[in-house]
């Protein structure tokens, strides 16, 4: 089953209303054209909106950076114990 309204493939017997957006496939206004483009658009603006300090942690800024840390410390172990460096 395809949701209306955040485009979302799910399997039929989850129920009617849509886990992602909420959307009630069995409502009264499922099959009114204006309430589907409407909710459409709620759950658009919804999912985009521009929110960086509750979307993004201070764990997701800091995984690239110790990333880069330890590519660092493994380059110098393999450096060190190939004698290329002192």
């Amino acid at each position: 089953m395809k949701c209306l309204v955040c485009l979302a493939s799910r399997d039929a017997s989850a129920g009617p209303v849509c886990p992602q957006c909420g959307w009630d496939a069995a409502g009264p206004s499922a099959h009114d054209t204006a309430a589907v483009l409407a909710a459409r658009q709620a759950f658009t603006a919804r999912s985009l909106a521009f929110a960086p300090g509750s979307r993004v942690t201070r764990r997701d800024r800091a995984v690239p950076w110790l990333g880069v840390g330890l590519g660092a410390v493994l380059f110098l172990f393999v450096l060190v114990s190939c004698r290329a460096i002192f």
